[in-house]
């Protein structure tokens, strides 16, 4: 019998591989809409459901028959309470009250057999985080002070918990790294990327340098060694939603990291990506920036997930996109 998977997000960064997949395995998809709809997709085994996720009445419906609940659906914030708090109903609506709705629809069908839940690596604050401690999927929740975005995930995911112990709706929450998609990983090497963490004084030291030209960064550390991030492709951490479906009985009630394998370091990679841009590129102090690793060991243990991209990879495929 074919199975039906409900999905959220399908049009975004992560979504669209997702679907993608998901049909390539000859899965029926039914994806809800708001504005959006999937790009360079065609199957007779997809079907477009219009609604509002603010709005279960628009949606609930489309969930009968379905057996996985994928949802990815989700807005997003940065920044410290201060500078974002005026979003916080905006965000409070998109993500926990959509969830719920989410949520509820899926208990009323009483055909779900797995409900995907998308977090976020926000919940451990990676990005600001000192530790040099791997990141398992046990370690403390400590979502950035004031971050609405990872505040609110780190709720859900005790909702999707307490939706199984007292509905029994099956779970998995998939805490997603930071990824980007195709050539977006180069845009991690702009200057206005990391804008906002930027150390006292480099802000008037590159105006000096370059003016109005246009430049490449490599990030450091305030102590001056060089910055590193665990960047993931889009599409593997695609690919780990799928596996959890296919592997349902491994995925079922297990919080699982998905992310690349490692973290890269800036300073490794930039010369490629300036040649390749044939653009300068300088060194520039973050104020802030943590040290981290994610550990992906439950994912592969489980799930069998396995990043097919490392940065050189991401690299070369940006570059070949760009035509460089």
């Amino acid at each position: 019998m074919t199975k039906t998977v409900f999905m959220t997000g399908g049009t975004g960064r992560i979504g669209k591989h997702i679907l993608q997949q998901l049909l390539a395995l000859g899965y029926k998809v039914k994806v809800l809409v708001h504005n959006a709809e999937p790009e360079d997709v065609s199957s007779d085994n997809l079907e477009i459901v219009r609604g509002d996720i603010l709005d279960r009445n628009t949606f609930a419906d489309a969930l009968e028959g379905c057996q996985f609940v994928c949802h990815l659906a989700a807005v997003f914030d940065m920044g410290a309470a201060i500078e974002t708090d005026s979003e916080n109903d905006y965000l409070f609506d998109h993500l926990i009250r959509g969830t719920s709705n989410v949520l509820e629809a899926a208990r009323a069908v009483g055909t779900v057999e797995l409900f995907e839940f998308a977090s976020s690596d926000a919940v451990y604050c990676v990005i600001y985080k000192q530790t040099n401690a791997l990141i398992t999927e046990e370690v403390e929740l400590t979502p950035r002070p004031g971050r609405y975005y990872a505040m609110a995930k780190a709720t859900l995911e005790s909702m999707c918990i307490n939706y199984q112990k007292t509905y029994g709706l099956p779970y998995a929450v998939l805490r997603v790294g930071w990824c980007l998609d195709d050539d977006d990983v180069l845009d991690a090497f702009q200057p206005g990327f990391w804008d906002s963490m930027y150390a006292p004084g480099e802000h008037d030291r590159l105006g000096g340098i370059h003016r109005d030209a246009d430049y490449l960064i490599a990030p450091q550390y305030e102590n001056g060694e060089p910055g590193a991030v665990q960047l993931a492709h889009s599409s593997d951490i695609a690919s780990g939603f799928v596996l959890a479906i296919e592997r349902q009985q491994q995925a079922i009630n297990q919080i699982i990291n998905l992310s690349s394998d490692a973290p890269f370091k800036f300073h490794d990679c930039i010369e490629k990506v300036a040649r390749g841009l044939n653009k300068p590129w300088e060194a520039v102090t973050l104020s802030g920036l943590g040290t981290y690793q994610i550990s992906i060991d439950k994912a592969r243990r489980l799930l069998g997930y396995e990043p097919s991209y490392d940065i050189d990879r991401m690299i070369d495929v940006a570059l070949a996109k760009r035509g460089a």
